[in-house]
């Protein structure tokens, strides 16, 4: 029985059987891995376009509806963040499950004296990375990506004008 294993241990480095096999192993996880990388970046760079939409979507809707310095006649007296931030939410589409930690953030400059002031709204999101083999290498241990926040400004659409008693809170010049 020695003299058998000997023996095919000695003839062993002639076989050339599954020689295809091991390169083809050695060559696939390389290409297979540069593949993921590059879907997973397009998925990154596609969710930070939809992340970009959502702030313009919430800083528009912040510049009609944000009401923190009352001076806007007959609404409601509040940032209204909550409104803000479903709208941002939605805006997100799809794309809101693959997003956590999404914080949105009402700068609103507007006064009585200027109703037209600059409303500033920033949103913070963390994508989840969800492609095999390359979500560790793009995306650390945690398998998230956190985007830089992303912030945009448009002037508060505040009135100058009364209807009824709603505009003696705020008027101008006062």
């Amino acid at each position: 029985m020695s003299q058998t294993r000997k023996g095919t241990l000695k003839g062993l480095h002639k076989d050339k059987r599954g020689a295809v096999l091991v390169e083809f192993a050695i060559a696939f996880m390389p290409l297979m891995i540069t593949f993921s990388a590059f879907v997973q970046l397009q998925q990154m760079a596609t969710a930070r376009i939809v992340v970009k939409h959502a702030t313009i979507v919430g800083g528009r809707a912040a510049a009609v509806i944000s009401n923190k310095n009352k001076n806007t006649p007959d609404a409601k007296d509040a940032d209204n963040v909550d409104e803000v931030k479903k709208g941002v939410m939605s805006a997100l589409g799809p794309w809101k499950g693959k997003m956590s930690n999404v914080d949105v953030k009402i700068d609103d400059t507007s006064t009585c004296d200027d109703p037209y002031g600059m409303v500033s709204v920033t949103v913070t999101a963390d994508y989840k990375c969800s492609v095999p083999f390359s979500n560790l290498f793009m995306c650390g241990a945690g398998k998230t990506h956190a985007f830089k926040p992303m912030i945009a400004r448009f002037p508060h659409q505040g009135a100058r004008y009364q209807d009824g008693d709603g505009a003696k809170a705020c008027k101008v010049g006062e």
